[in-house]
């Protein structure tokens, strides 16, 4: 019968942590949107070739995993999203990169900024 008791209890708790109301729920809601947006759009500044850099955290482990020699796939797998959206992103970031320094950026020159940034994933 303790057990019983026991579980009994637990349940309750449990109801009293899931009772909140609508607006509360929104709040959190709204809260979490907004720590996300602003986890998101921090960006961290890099000079290069006397250009101002803006990449986000994602962002710099991508070209970090990117100048390790990582293939998309692997990249993907490690970060836990889709070879296909590791591809848009790592498109973004290469167009991202050439209205920063005015030059057209592909896989190679990648593994060079990197480098010269000191991004180098160990």
């Amino acid at each position: 019968m303790q057990g019983f008791k026991m579980k009994e209890q637990a349940i309750k708790n449990l109801n009293g942590r899931l009772t909140k109301s609508s607006d509360e729920l929104m709040l959190d809601y709204e809260n979490y949107l907004i720590n996300r947006k602003l986890a998101t759009n921090q960006k961290t500044v890099f000079i290069y070739d006397g250009a101002r850099v803006l990449l986000t955290p994602r962002q710099i482990m991508v070209l970090e995993l990117v100048a390790s020699g990582f293939s998309n796939s692997k990249i993907a797998r490690k970060l836990g999203v889709k070879v296909s959206a590791m591809k848009l992103l790592i498109y973004r970031l290469m167009r991202s990169l050439e209205r920063a320094l005015g030059e057209n950026i592909d896989r190679f020159y990648l593994i060079i900024i990197a480098q010269r940034l000191g991004l180098n994933h160990d």
